[in-house]
């Protein structure tokens, strides 16, 4: 039975999956985290060549030994993290940074893991730099940022150091896409020029105020962990097997550790994951959402909005983003829910509406 595709689910084994990549001259994109070295065309020279380079770079030593034990970019990522997990806090993640065109910089939904857009990178094409935009509070001590104003700020003080000036193109997913938004509000007053600001299924922040009284699923904990868990199927193809019903039963100490054995085990999280995990999570979803941010002014480009066909989280067809620009809305329907269009087959159609925008814009 063929092993099922896993991407990269953190900083750690996107670097190790580019060293592979180098090593057996295959695209970094396609391979997968429990993909064996040997059977991928590695041999003993390689793995060892792979090794010492990944050691010198992580500045970790690794043994022949342990590799050969299960010699994937799973346990290597186990092993540098062993040692130190500072990569991961690292706000700026480059998806794909390489090609000659201007940088593309994406911001993720709740969760705040960039790497849910793999799939993305890919269909960008290779000439398209594209930069993720990791929210802070995910890993390390740090807490979220409870305003958007200010976690826009940090997020453009780590834009700037891939691309110091503008024209940017910038774009988010879910609630990434207000952030992106109060981004492309501060360059616009510091005089720079936004050309692309896309956002993909998405409430306006008028529309996040209305509804978020009435949303239940950040204070019933079973209803936000099946939320999470219903993402899995769509970011790794993977149904880990959560029941609301059994999760009822279980204190709340219980109910999260029964959550990361089933993600950590069916591959949606690596084996070494902490069960913090699902907590930063919840505390990152209840910062974007209890913000009760307003944009202090309007958007003076055009706004590309991506409308997912079979949205469940969309209830009107352009959810208040035509008031938050003086420019027509850029309406555009992709297939797929909330979450599948990010991921296949539907994210190509995504990745092709936002080169049209960028093209659109005229930008070198």
């Amino acid at each position: 039975m063929p092993q099922r595709f896993i991407p990269p689910r953190d900083a750690y084994e996107l670097r190790v999956s580019r060293l592979w990549a180098d090593h057996l001259h295959r695209a970094a994109i396609d391979l997968g985290m429990k993909d064996d070295f040997f059977e991928l065309g590695g041999d003993r020279a390689r793995a060892e060549a792979v090794l010492a380079e990944t050691s010198a770079r992580f500045d970790t030593p690794l043994s022949i030994e342990a590799f050969l034990q299960e010699p994937t970019i799973e346990r290597l990522g186990c092993l540098l993290r062993a040692k130190s997990r500072k990569l991961n806090e690292q706000p700026l993640v480059p998806l794909q940074p390489h090609g000659s065109k201007r940088p593309f910089f994406f911001l993720p939904g709740g969760e705040g893991t960039t790497l849910n857009s793999h799939a993305l990178a890919r269909w960008m094409g290779p000439e398209q730099p594209l930069y993720g935009l990791q929210t802070r509070g995910l890993y390390g001590t740090r807490p979220p940022f409870t305003r958007v104003e200010e976690l826009a700020a940090d997020h453009i003080e780590s834009m700037r150091a891939v691309q110091p000036r503008g024209p940017y193109l910038l774009g988010g997913h879910c609630s990434g896409g207000t952030v992106a938004l109060e981004m492309a509000l501060q360059l616009q007053r510091s005089g720079e020029r936004v050309a692309v600001l896309a956002v993909l299924d998405a409430w306006s922040p008028a529309i996040l105020r209305q509804r978020m009284p009435n949303e239940t699923f950040l204070d019933d904990l079973v209803e936000f962990y099946s939320i999470v868990a219903a993402g899995f199927r769509y970011w790794y193809d993977v149904d880990i097997g959560l029941k609301s019903d059994e999760l009822r039963t279980l204190g709340p100490q219980q109910r999260i550790a029964h959550f990361m054995d089933l993600a950590r085990k069916h591959g949606a999280y690596p084996p070494d994951e902490p069960d913090e995990r699902i907590e930063r999570i919840l505390a990152l979803y209840r910062a974007a959402s209890y913000s009760g941010y307003a944009p202090a002014e309007r958007f003076q480009g055009p706004i590309t909005f991506l409308r997912a066909t079979d949205s469940k989280f969309c209830e009107t067809l352009t959810e208040g983003w035509e008031d938050v620009s003086t420019q027509p809305l850029r309406l555009r329907m992709v297939e797929g829910n909330h979450v599948s269009l990010l991921t296949e087959p539907h994210v190509e159609r995504v990745a092709n509406e936002l080169r049209a925008a960028i093209a659109e814009a005229q930008v070198s």
